[in-house]
C-alpha cells in the first residue's frame, strides 16, 4: 500500500530542489496529495464529486450575488455596463484559477505563458483606462468598477506567475508550455502602432488600449495548446476558468458590435473598427471548440474531455 501511494503521488520534477525551502514546498504538496489519496479510499467517488460540485455551485452563486449588488449600487443599468460585466467575468475567471492552484497545490495543466500574455494585456489596458475615458463604459460602473476588476485580474495573474516560478515551480510542466509568446507580442506592437482607434485622441493611450486587445486575442492560445498536448479530462475549476473567459470575450464582442460606429475616424473608412471586431471575433473562435465540449460535458454531467485536435 505504501508503495502505491509513493508511485502515484511522487512529483515528476524536471529539476531537483536546490534548497530546504523548495523541499518544504514539495513535501507540503506531497503530503496534501497523500491525504487526498486516503480520503478517496475511505469515501465513495459519488460523495467526493458531490462535495466538489457543491463548492462550484457556491462559487457561482457568490459571483451571481456580487453581480446583482454591483448592478443595483454601482451601475445605471445602461447598455455600456456590458463592458463592465465582461471585465467582471474575466476577474472571476482568474479567481477560479487561483483557487484551483492554491487548494490543489499544483500548476498542472496551467500555462504560465498564457498568464504572462494576459498580464501584459492588462497592464497595457490599465495604462489607458486609468487615466483616459475614451474606452470606458459611460454609466457609473465606468467610474471605478471596470478598472477595479482589471486591477484584481492583474494581481491574480501576477500571483499565478509568481507561484509558477517559486512556490509551485516543481509542479509546473515547463517542457509542455513552450509557446513562443514574443512573436505575437512583436506583431501586436507593430499592428497597434499602425491600426488603432482614437477615442482618447492621444496616441499613447489609444495605442495601449489597442495593443492590449491584440495581445488578448492570442493570450488563451498557449493554454489551449497545452491542454491539447496533455489531452484527456480537464479539472473542473480549470474548465470553469476558461468558460468564464469565453463569456467575457462574448460580452466584449456584443458591446463593440453595437458601438462599432464610435470607433470610426472623423474622415475616412472605419478600418480601426473593423480590425477591433476582427480581433474580438478571433478571440471567440479560439474558444469555440472548447465551449462546445464544455457545454456538452455540463449536459452529460461528466468531466470535460479535451481531444488532441481541439486547436
Amino acid at each position: 500500500m505504501h508503495t502505491m501511494v509513493t508511485m502515484e503521488y511522487t512529483p515528476k520534477f524536471m529539476n531537483q530542489p536546490n534548497n530546504q525551502k523548495d523541499l518544504t514546498y514539495i513535501l507540503s504538496c506531497k503530503k496534501n496529495n497523500i491525504n487526498n489519496y486516503w480520503i478517496g479510499k475511505t469515501d465513495t467517488e459519488n460523495n467526493l464529486l458531490r462535495r466538489a460540485n457543491y463548492l462550484e455551485y457556491l462559487y457561482w452563486i457568490a459571483f451571481g450575488l456580487i453581480l446583482l449588488v454591483g448592478y443595483k449600487y454601482f451601475s445605471d443599468g445602461s447598455f455600456s455596463a456590458i463592458l463592465t460585466l465582461s471585465s467582471t467575468f474575466q476577474c472571476f475567471a482568474f479567481l477560479l484559477l487561483t483557487l484551483k492552484v492554491n487548494t490543489q497545490c499544483t500548476l498542472s495543466g496551467i500555462s504560465l505563458k498564457s498568464q504572462i500574455l494576459y498580464t501584459i494585456a492588462l497592464i497595457s489596458r490599465l495604462s489607458s483606462t486609468l487615466f483616459f475615458n475614451g474606452y470606458l463604459p459611460v454609466d457609473r460602473s465606468g467610474d471605478w468598477v471596470y478598472q477595479a476588476a482589471d486591477i484584481i485580474s492583474l494581481g491574480l495573474s501576477l500571483l499565478l506567475i509568481f507561484w509558477g516560478y517559486t512556490k509551485y515551480k516543481y509542479q509546473y510542466k515547463y517542457d509542455q508550455d513552450q509557446f513562443m509568446i514574443w512573436i505575437p507580442i512583436i506583431f501586436g506592437l507593430i499592428l497597434a502602432t499602425i491600426i488603432h482607434p482614437d477615442l482618447n485622441s492621444y496616441f499613447p493611450a489609444d495605442f495601449a488600449w489597442t495593443f492590449a486587445l491584440y495581445i488578448e486575442t492570442i493570450a488563451m492560445l498557449p493554454q489551449l495548446v497545452l491542454m491539447t498536448k496533455i489531452g484527456g479530462e480537464v479539472e473542473t475549476l480549470t474548465s470553469h476558468y476558461i468558460a468564464s473567459l469565453a463569456v467575457s470575450k462574448c460580452l466584449s464582442f456584443i458591446f463593440w458590435l453595437f458601438s462599432f460606429r464610435e470607433l470610426a475616424p472623423e474622415v475616412g473608412k472605419n478600418i480601426a473598427g473593423w480590425t477591433v471586431m476582427l480581433a474580438l471575433g478571433t478571440q471567440i473562435l479560439l474558444f469555440a471548440d472548447f465551449l462546445y465540449a464544455y457545454i456538452k460535458s455540463l449536459r452529460l454531467g461528466k468531466l470535460l474531455t479535451i481531444p488532441t485536435n481541439i486547436v
